[in-house]
């Protein structure tokens, strides 16, 4: 499937385009985006831009200086694949390791659902480790999460991004921490896998916003304001309130600091109110469609559509009590979870859809109930959508969004 502005994979040059089709001056595009630096000017000269980056001489003839919207340069912006790893390239946008890893022996958070996991990134009996990660070229967003009956979030942050920077010291041959998305294809081509931080639930902010400029200088690249419940910013999934006066100075900081906006725990009243408050596209990390299985924790047609309509991602969550409410049977099929991205297919998100499988944190199915399933899954997805929608989904889509939030 192609459209407009996006790559011919068989020539391999990006398809170049602006709005009005008409060129930009490099010097302008760069003042209208906020300023790229090196970065952004080695992205341009790469053909990471859909922009058509015109000669130094020519005229600006569609961006004003200072009133480029960045929603609007990020859907414009085509990123260039990355190349052949040698393995199947893989970029999941959740996963609950961090914290029931690194959970399980603090003495405070016992009460906390820790489940049965022991041991650390390279080994464990969980979902994620990098001992199981061989034949994938893996990205991986670990998530801190802030359950809502912690007394001291921001203790609960600290350590679990302490156990988390301790394991990328000890395992630097195996992981490495990219703090910027262009980083990535660097990473795989040596053989190591990509890790990078979010946080579920935004709650350790409280009143002090330095806590974002904590949290992004850590290298946190997406937020969620909340998790089921409501705190100080915002009302979760099982709440029914809007955003705060401060959740509304924190979604500022936060993009401010290039950390994406996470709508995945919002309830329906703060989801929309963060669509209009955001200035940058709104990500959702895990997900599924309210269309196909009807719970609170699922996206309607209409917010899916908007996230797709702001040039942000969805991550496809594999979390079955909200693949299906069928209680019969004993596993999830293939079939009942390809309902979730067929409906989302049908309502445009073939350059939207990424994976946002909920590793170690939901029940999964048998079949896909750990990393090391991943190529098994991409084969079955690609002989249902084709080879070229599924590493849209298993990989590029997600990649492009991380860079494009950076440079906008």
């Amino acid at each position: 499937m192609t459209s407009s502005g996006r790559e011919d994979r068989n020539s391999g040059e990006p398809a170049r385009a602006c709005a009005g089709g008409l060129p930009l001056s490099r010097r302008a595009l760069l003042r209208a985006i906020g300023g790229l630096g090196a970065l952004g000017a080695a992205a341009l000269s790469s053909g990471c831009s859909g922009a058509h980056v015109a000669d130094e001489a020519e005229p600006v003839a569609t961006v004003v200086e200072g009133s480029a919207n960045p929603v609007e340069l990020a859907r414009s912006m085509q990123v260039d694949m990355v190349g052949d790893v040698g393995r199947l390239k893989t970029f999941d946008m959740h996963c609950d390791t961090v914290d029931v890893l690194s959970m399980s022996s603090w003495e405070p958070y016992l009460s906390t659902p820790a489940l049965s996991r022991q041991g650390d990134l390279m080994s464990n009996n969980g979902d994620v480790s990098l001992d199981r990660m061989g034949q994938i070229a893996h990205v991986q967003g670990y998530a801190i999460w802030l359950p809502d009956a912690v007394d001291d979030p921001l203790g609960f942050y600290r350590q679990a991004r302490d156990w988390f920077k301790s394991q990328m010291q000890t395992y630097s041959d195996s992981v490495v921490q990219v703090k910027d998305a262009q980083d990535i294809p660097d990473v795989l081509a040596q053989d190591k896998s990509c890790a990078f931080l979010t946080v579920e639930s935004a709650a350790a902010v409280k009143d002090d916003l330095n806590v974002v400029d904590e949290m992004a200088d850590d290298g946190v690249k997406c937020v969620g304001l909340t998790w089921n419940g409501q705190n100080a910013l915002a009302g979760g999934a099982k709440s029914d309130v809007g955003i705060s006066d401060l959740g509304r100075r924190a979604i500022e900081r936060f993009e401010d600091r290039k950390v994406a906006l996470d709508g995945a725990h919002l309830c329906d009243r703060s989801f929309w109110e963060l669509m209009k408050l955001r200035r940058r596209p709104v990500m959702v990390s895990h997900a599924l469609s309210r269309s196909v299985c009807d719970v609170p924790r699922n996206m309607t047609d209409d917010m899916f559509r908007a996230v797709v309509d702001d040039g942000g991602i969805v991550g496809v969550s594999c979390c079955t009590e909200f693949i299906t409410k069928r209680t019969t049977g004993t596993d999830v099929t293939f079939d009942e979870l390809m309902a979730h991205y067929e409906r989302f297919l049908d309502l445009g998100g073939e350059k939207c859809l990424c994976l946002g499988g909920d590793f170690d944190g939901a029940r999964l199915p048998s079949w896909l109930s750990s990393v090391d399933a991943l190529p098994s899954f991409y084969n079955q997805v690609a002989a249902r959508f084709g080879a070229e929608l599924a590493d849209d989904i298993f990989f590029q889509n997600a990649y492009a969004f991380m860079v494009r939030n950076e440079l906008v």
